[in-house]
């Protein structure tokens, strides 16, 4: 497609203004012309008017008179003039008078004038006689007169055309060589360039305010290149941000799938029987079907997977899915072949809220060699206690013969002084009964030894009830002390505390000092250290009362197993004592922890609440003396 030729400014000024006003100026002089000759034509029509209207009366008294002789007087007068080129006078039956002339180069149409010829008599007729016709030549009005006209015409030409010329140049200095100098300006100017133009003083309003709008958009330009240079920024970071999301998306999509690829490979190779149950209403009542179960779960409950899909729940397993906790799976909803091998199974539930609706995974676990398991460990642990008890019981009895000994070596004493007494002569009354008083008072602290022994060793139905620790702590160190005075040990307790009352078992408090006293002396026993020691401490702190047993010894190791079961330091040992210990502080609501000191020497410290509600019914057992007919070792009886 060619482009379209560029005409100039001037160019366009010329041929949309300047020629346009010539040609109105010719047009214009032209009906000055038309008009000039219009109006001296109407001149000569009036003054031939005039003329004729002054001779016609004449005329018509000489035709009425056929006087020919002033008809032609008349006739000869008129064609006198110049501008008369045809006349001619006519009566009713011939021309009277007829003269004409001949114009060369004749342009213009002439002016013929033509009149009737009439009389009135003295009897009053009006007679008609004849006409007059006279042809005028309207060239004779414009000669002599053409130099005029000529500059009427260029007068009237020139009054336009110079101002056109001055508006035409200073349209060109003013208005074309400013706009073009824009126009250059314009065509030079990049959005990212900003570059003003100064007006200057003799500019126009108009290109002051052209200057002002091409600076004004000049800086809109430069601003909205601006903003679309970061704009173009933005969309290629938000783009490359969206490549990288899709790129993340894609890469989380295959981390998705192979995450459920996973998930479902390790679901149903999970050696768990595993099954997932969802809640649904049905007629307004809560349900639960199966939508999946894993290899495990077929296997335990001998069924293909299409036979446990869509299958409710509590109708196959007896009871509703439990948000969290578990339950022994009833025996008469297994297969018979599982039946048969005498399995127990129990469920283990968990639930997951997944749009408003609850999720159950329910774990099918074969609990039989657990229960199998606990039962031995029950067994294991009452043949412990029985052994502990056992062992508490000769340490029992050595300490009780080592006590009791003092008061029956004093009883036969006394006795001796009292059958004395009696075989002498003279009796003295009051030395004999000062001696059989003695012989009372330690009969009675042998029968304390004693009867506090049969307290220890009556029923093992361990009740808590509120126990004084800092005696119980005391009577605890002097079962003890002998062990420890036979191995040159220092045993010692100390408490700042002139009250402490917790809530526990006597006997299962005092076989946890005596376990840990008894660890203490054989460690120490076997120790180097000098001197022994062996300290007990009761403190209170966070209502909790602390009881701390510190020795000087060779520490223990492997420290971090010392409560775990069967696990023991010593070559003999059976691993159970300190498990037990940490079983009866649980049962307690306390704890017991172990720790080796620095440089040597360990630690034990047992924290019991300092108040619990004895009314619980998981805790509270009613104490029952044994009655006299129970079997009781220490009994005299």
């Amino acid at each position: 497609m060619e482009e379209p030729k560029k005409i100039s400014f001037t160019n366009q000024l010329v041929r949309s203004i300047v020629l346009p006003a010539l040609l109105v100026v010719a047009l214009l002089s032209a009906l000055q012309l038309y008009l000039y000759y219009q109006l001296s034509a109407t001149s000569m029509q009036a003054h031939a008017d005039k003329q004729i209207k002054l001779i016609v009366p004449i005329l018509s008294k000489a035709l009425y008179d056929a006087d020919a002789e002033t008809i032609s007087l008349v006739g000869d007068s008129l064609f006198q003039e110049s501008n008369v080129d045809y006349l001619m006078i006519s009566d009713q039956f011939s021309r009277v008078y007829l003269r004409s002339r001949n114009s060369e180069n004749m342009q213009l149409p002439s002016i013929a004038v033509s009149r009737s010829l009439s009389y009135t008599n003295n009897s009053g007729q009006s007679l008609l006689l004849g006409n007059i016709n006279i042809q005028y030549n309207p060239q004779i009005l414009l000669e002599g007169r053409t130099e005029a006209l000529a500059t009427i015409i260029a007068l009237g030409i020139l009054k336009f055309v110079f101002p056109l010329l001055a508006l035409t140049l200073f349209l060109h200095q003013k208005v074309q060589r400013r706009l073009s100098y824009l126009i250059r300006k314009i065509s030079d100017s990049r959005p990212d360039n900003l570059r003003r133009i100064d007006p200057r003083r003799s500019d126009p309003g108009e290109i002051k305010e052209l200057i002002g709008a091409y600076n004004q958009l000049q800086e809109n330009n430069f601003r909205y290149h601006n903003r679309q240079q970061e704009a173009h920024a933005k969309l290629i970071e938000r783009t490359n941000e969206v490549a990288e999301s899709r790129e993340s998306a894609r890469m989380l999509t295959n981390m998705l799938q192979n995450s459920q690829k996973r998930y479902r490979a390790l679901f149903h190779r999970n050696v768990d029987a595993l099954l997932i149950v969802e809640s649904f209403r049905l007629e307004e009542e809560e349900r639960f079907r199966i939508i999946d179960a894993n290899l495990a779960a077929m296997s335990i409950l001998d069924r293909a997977l299409d036979q446990l899909i869509k299958q409710d729940f509590e109708a196959m397993f007896g009871s509703k899915p439990l948000e969290h906790g578990r339950y022994l799976l009833n025996s008469n909803t297994l297969p018979p072949s599982l039946q048969k091998a005498n399995l127990q199974i129990e469920l283990h539930f968990n639930v997951v809220m997944f749009e408003k609706q609850g999720i159950y995974y329910v774990t099918l676990r074969d609990v039989s060699d657990k229960i199998r398991a606990e039962k031995l460990e029950k067994e294991a642990n009452e043949l412990m206690n029985f052994r502990q008890n056992q062992m508490a019981i000769a340490e029992m009895a050595t300490t009780i013969a080592h006590e009791i000994n003092q008061p029956l070596a004093a009883i036969q004493n006394y006795a001796l002084s009292a059958i004395n007494f009696s075989r002498s002569g003279q009796i003295n009354q009051d030395k004999l009964h000062q001696s059989l008083e003695q012989l009372m008072q330690q009969a009675d602290i042998a029968s304390q030894i004693v009867q506090q022994a049969r307290t220890q060793l009556g029923r093992n139905d361990y009740p808590q009830q509120p126990l004084n620790l800092i005696q119980a702590l005391e009577e605890s160190q002097a079962l003890c002390q002998h062990r420890a005075d036979k191995h040159n040990i220092t045993l010692s307790f100390h408490s700042e505390l002139e009250k402490a009352t917790a809530v526990a078992n006597e006997v299962q408090f005092k076989q946890i000092m005596i376990n840990t006293l008894s660890n203490a002396i054989e460690a120490l026993a076997e120790s180097t250290a000098d001197p022994r020691e062996i300290n007990i401490s009761l403190d209170r702190e966070d209502h909790n009362y602390v009881i701390q047993i510190r020795d000087n010894g060779p520490g223990i190791e492997n420290i971090e197993r010392v409560f775990t079961a069967h696990f023991s330091t010593k070559e003999k040992g059976l691993g159970m004592g300190l498990a037990i210990c940490r079983s009866i502080a649980e049962m307690h609501h306390g704890s017991i922890t172990a720790r080796n000191l620095t440089p040597c020497g360990a630690e034990f410290t047992l924290r019991l609440p300092d108040h619990i509600d004895i009314t619980d019914k998981k805790t509270a057992i009613l104490k029952t003396e044994p009655s006299e007919s129970e079997a009781d070792p220490l009994n005299p009886s």
